[in-house]
C-alpha cells in the first residue's frame, strides 16, 4: 500500500471479515498514516507473518474461528516482543478488555468506534519510540560507563605503576639520605673507644615523610675538638632533601673552616645563595654549627636562624640557651653577603650540649596549643643529670604526652653531646 517500505509503518492485521478489513484500511488512510499492511485470517498465517513480515504494529480482531485476540497477543509477545498490539473487536466485556491490557495489549478499540484507532496507533508508536530511545540511552550510558571504567582501570594501573616507581625512588633516596648521616661518631682522643671518649654523642632522626629536610653531621676538627652541624631546610619532601644534600656537600667542601663556626656558615651561605639564585628557586635553611674544644674548655658557635642549642649543666642544674634573637644571624640562602659571627662559652665536665630542629617543639595538641621552646627547656631542666640518650627520650615522651600521642608533623632531629671530661692545657 506504500511505495517506500523503508519509511512506512508495517502493519499486520488479523481479521477474518473482509468488510471489516476494508473499513479498517480506510480508517488508517483517512488518518494520514504512512503504512504498508498485510492482512491474515488464520492462526497459521498470523504466526508465519510474525517472523517473515516483521511488523511494526499488530492489529488483532478478538473473535476469530478457533482463535482469539488473547492467543494472538501471546504469540505476538513471544515472536515479536516490543511490537505494540491493539485489539479490535465488535463487542467484548469490560473484564476481558482489562485482562488483555494487563497481559500486554497496548490498547483496545471497538469496531463501532474506529475513530479512536489512529490516535491509539500514534500514541502506541510514540510510546514505542520513547521506550526505544530510553533503551538506547541506557545502552549508550552502559557503554559509556564501561568505557569509563576501562579508562579508569587503565589509568589506575598506570598510576599504580608510576607510584610504585616513585616509591622505589623515594625509598632509595631515603636510604641514601640515611647513609649520609653519621653512624659512628668521632672520639677524643681519636683512638679511644666510644665509651671512653671525652665527648659522647647520641642522636634521634625521625623524618615526617619518606625523605627529610633535616640534616646533621659530626666532624673531628682537631685532636681536642669536634664540630656539630645541624640544619633544617624550608619545606618537606624531595625538594628539601635535595637541598640537604647540597648542604652536606658544601659543608664537606669547606672543611678548612671547620674550626671557626661563623666563617663556616658564612661560606656555606655564600655557596648556597649562588646555587639558589642561579636556579631561580626561593629557598632557605636554618643552621647552627658549634665546636667543643676539651683543651680550651669552651664551645664556639654560630647560628643562622636556627633554634638555639641548649647547654644542660649539672652543677648547678640549669639549662642555658646558647643563642638568642639578637645573636643569631638570618637563615642561609637569603642574603649572599651576610657575615656570621662566632661566639664562645665556657663548658665543664658533665655538661650536655643539645642541638635540634623545630620539629621537636612545634607540635600542637587538640586545643591547637603549641609545645614551644619554653616547655622544651623546662623538660630538659627536669631531666638534668640523666645520661644524654635517656634525657632525650624523656623529653620526646613529654612532647608526645603533650600532643596526646599525635604524630609529629615535621621532621625531628636531635643531637646530644656529653662532655665526659676536659683535657688540661699542655705545659
Amino acid at each position: 500500500m506504500n511505495t517506500d517500505p523503508a519509511t512506512c509503518l508495517r502493519i499486520l492485521s488479523l481479521e477474518d471479515s473482509e468488510p471489516d478489513e476494508i473499513l479498517l484500511v480506510r480508517e488508517l488512510r483517512r488518518g494520514g498514516l504512512d503504512f504498508d499492511a498485510l492482512h491474515v485470517q488464520t492462526r497459521e498465517e498470523f504466526q508465519t507473518a510474525l517472523t517473515d513480515y516483521r511488523p511494526g504494529l499488530i492489529l488483532a480482531d478478538y473473535k476469530l474461528p478457533a482463535f482469539d485476540g488473547g492467543q494472538a497477543l501471546a504469540l505476538a509477545q513471544a515472536l515479536c516482543p516490543g511490537v505494540p498490539v491493539i485489539i479490535i473487536s465488535g463487542a467484548v466485556g469490560e473484564e476481558t478488555a482489562v485482562e488483555l491490557l494487563k497481559n500486554g495489549a497496548t490498547d483496545f478499540v471497538l469496531k463501532d468506534r474506529l475513530g479512536r484507532l489512529v490516535p491509539a496507533i500514534r500514541r502506541a508508536l510514540r510510546e514505542v519510540a520513547e521506550h526505544g530511545a530510553r533503551l538506547q540511552a541506557e545502552a549508550d550510558l552502559r557503554a559509556l560507563n564501561e568505557a569509563l571504567e576501562q579508562r579508569v582501570a587503565e589509568r589506575t594501573r598506570e598510576l599504580r605503576e608510576k607510584n610504585t616507581l616513585m616509591e622505589e625512588d623515594l625509598r632509595m633516596a631515603r636510604e641514601l639520605q640515611m647513609a649520609l648521616l653519621p653512624h659512628r661518631f668521632p672520639t677524643l682522643p681519636q683512638d679511644a673507644l666510644q665509651t671512653a671518649s671525652a665527648v659522647r654523642f647520641s642522636s634521634v632522626f625521625q623524618p615526617a615523610c619518606s625523605v627529610s629536610g633535616d640534616f646533621f653531621n659530626v666532624v673531628r676538627v682537631s685532636e681536642t675538638a669536634v664540630g656539630v652541624f645541624i640544619c633544617d631546610v624550608m619545606g618537606h619532601g624531595v625538594r628539601a632533601a635535595l637541598v640537604t644534600a647540597m648542604m652536606r656537600a658544601l659543608e664537606e667542601k669547606l672543611g678548612e673552616d671547620a674550626a671557626d663556626p661563623g666563617r663556616l656558615l658564612t661560606q656555606i651561605n655564600r655557596g648556597l645563595c649562588g646555587i639558589l639564585h642561579q636556579s631561580g628557586i626561593t629557598l632557605f635553611a636554618t643552621a647552627c654549627y658549634l665546636v667543643v674544644d676539651i683543651a680550651c674548655s669552651s664551645v664556639a658557635y654560630a647560628n643562622a636562624g636556627h633554634p638555639s642549642p641548649l647547654l644542660v649543666r649539672n652543677a648547678p642544674r640549669e639549662v642555658l640557651a646558647l643563642t638568642g634573637a639578637e645573636t643569631a644571624g638570618p637563615a642561609l640562602g637569603l642574603f649572599e653577603g651576610e657575615t656570621y659571627l662566632t661566639r664562645e662559652l665556657p663548658v665543664t665536665t658533665e655538661d650536655i650540649v643539645l642541638l635540634f630542629t623545630d620539629g621537636l617543639f612545634e607540635v600542637e595538641n587538640e586545643q591547637s596549643e603549641s609545645y614551644g621552646e619554653s616547655r622544651l627547656r623546662q623538660a630538659f631542666a627536669r631531666g638534668a643529670g640523666l645520661p644524654p640518650a635517656q634525657l632525650v627520650n624523656m623529653v620526646l615522651a613529654d612532647v608526645r604526652h603533650f600532643a596526646e600521642d599525635h604524630l609529629f608533623t615535621d621532621d625531628v632531629c636531635v643531637v646530644s653531646m656529653e662532655i665526659a671530661r676536659l683535657q688540661p692545657p699542655a705545659g
